[in-house]
C-alpha cells in the first residue's frame, strides 16, 4: 500500500510545483516585455526642438554664410480688392549688409539695400526710388531679412512651433503689438538642412503675403560690384519710400 501511494504523491508534488512556478514565469515574461517595449520606447523619443534652440540654429547660419543666393517666387493678394500681384527673382546677399535683388515679373526692377541706402530702379519708368535708413538688414522688406532679423521677431512675438517633420519646422508670430510690428500673423518655414528660411506668409490688415525661395547656393564668393548702383543718365531720382 505504501509503495502505491508514493507515486500520487509525487504527483501531487509536481502539480503544486507547476502550479506556483506557472505565475512566476508568466509574470517574469511580461516584465522581459516591459523592459524591451521600454527600451524601444527610448530609442524612438525625439528630442523636441526649442524656439531658443531654432534662433541660434538659424543665426549661426546666417553668420556661417558670406554670401548666398536664391531665386524669389512671391504672391501679394490684397485684402479689400481681392487682386493678386506675382512676383518672380533673383536674391543675391553679401554679409553683413548688403542685398541685390532683380525682380522678372511682371516687370522687371532692381532693388539695392546697402549699409545706409535703399534703391528701386524700375527701367520701364526710367526711375530710381531711393530712401536713406539704417543698417541694410533692418531697411530690407521682411521676407529678405527674415533670417537676419528672426531673433528680432522671436522677441517681440508669441511664437510657438505648428510643423516639425524630420526635413523643416514652422514657426509661427503672433507680434506683442501688431501696429509697432507690421504684421498681424507671420508664419516662417526653415529647412533644417541649412537652417535657412525658404516660405514666409505674412497678414497684414491690407495685404496677404506669401513668399517662397528655392535653388539655393551659399559662399560662391559675390563680388562687391554686384551690389552697387549708379542711377543712369537721364533717370529721375525720387527721394522717399522704396516700398
Amino acid at each position: 500500500m505504501k509503495k502505491s501511494i508514493k507515486p500520487a504523491v509525487s504527483c501531487q508534488l509536481l502539480a503544486v510545483r507547476k502550479t506556483f512556478l506557472l505565475p512566476i514565469i508568466f509574470f517574469g515574461f511580461l516584465i522581459g516585455q516591459s523592459l524591451a517595449i521600454g527600451g524601444e520606447g527610448k530609442k524612438d523619443v525625439k528630442k523636441e526642438l526649442t524656439v531658443a534652440e531654432i534662433s541660434k540654429n538659424v543665426q549661426a547660419a546666417q553668420e556661417a554664410a558670406k554670401d548666398s543666393q536664391m531665386d524669389l517666387a512671391m504672391e501679394m493678394k490684397d485684402t479689400l480688392s481681392g487682386a493678386v500681384q506675382k512676383t518672380k527673382g533673383k536674391v543675391q546677399m553679401k554679409s553683413p549688409d548688403k542685398i541685390f535683388v532683380h525682380y522678372t515679373q511682371p516687370a522687371e526692377q532692381f532693388l539695392y539695400v546697402g549699409p545706409n541706402l535703399t534703391r528701386m530702379y524700375q527701367p520701364d519708368q526710367k526711375t530710381v526710388y531711393q530712401q536713406r535708413s539704417g543698417k541694410g538688414k533692418d531697411s530690407a522688406p521682411v521676407y529678405l531679412g527674415i533670417g537676419k532679423q528672426l531673433k528680432k521677431y522671436i522677441e517681440i512675438s508669441k511664437v510657438v512651433i505648428f510643423s516639425d517633420s524630420g526635413d523643416q519646422v514652422g514657426l509661427l508670430f503672433t507680434p506683442n503689438d501688431k501696429m509697432a510690428a507690421g504684421f498681424d500673423k507671420m508664419r516662417v518655414w526653415i529647412h533644417k538642412k541649412d537652417w535657412w528660411p525658404y516660405q514666409i506668409e505674412m497678414e497684414t490688415p491690407s495685404m496677404n503675403t506669401k513668399a517662397k525661395f528655392t535653388n539655393f547656393s551659399f559662399n560662391q564668393g559675390l563680388k562687391d560690384s554686384l551690389f552697387q548702383f549708379t542711377p543712369p543718365p537721364g533717370a529721375q531720382v525720387v527721394e522717399g519710400s522704396v516700398f
